[in-house]
């Protein structure tokens, strides 16, 4: 989706990095939907009883949150992050693959208008 968005993302202010540079930040893509940290869930339940929504379940996932519906619904639409879904618990997951970098820092595919 080429939807260009300017100062904010869904009601989010994107960050001035992010702004200077083009793209939405993952702070503020978070911002955007509820997440709660639970690192076991996909271990915890098994690997075979995910399926892969979005993205490339094959790459290193350093974090796993629990999204909403509607934050599903905005990874799949505005990135390739790594969404995967259980059926039997109705419940989706976020497979975060980077580390060591604070959110603010760490940029999206998601074009905004770069300021000057």
């Amino acid at each position: 989706m080429n939807t260009m968005f300017t100062t904010h993302f869904y009601g989010n202010k994107i960050s001035d990095y992010g702004r200077e540079r083009g793209f939405v930040d993952y702070a503020t893509l978070a911002k955007s939907f509820d997440a709660v940290l639970n690192n076991n869930i996909v271990q915890s339940i098994g690997w075979e009883n995910w399926e892969t929504e979005n993205g490339s379940a094959y790459e290193e996932i350093y974090q796993y949150y629990i999204i909403s519906d509607n934050g599903a619904d905005i990874l799949k639409r505005y990135t390739n992050e790594i969404v995967l879904y259980n059926a039997e618990l109705d419940m989706y997951v976020c497979g975060v693959t980077h580390w060591g970098t604070s959110w603010d820092y760490v940029l999206t595919n998601i074009p905004c208008e770069k300021s000057e």
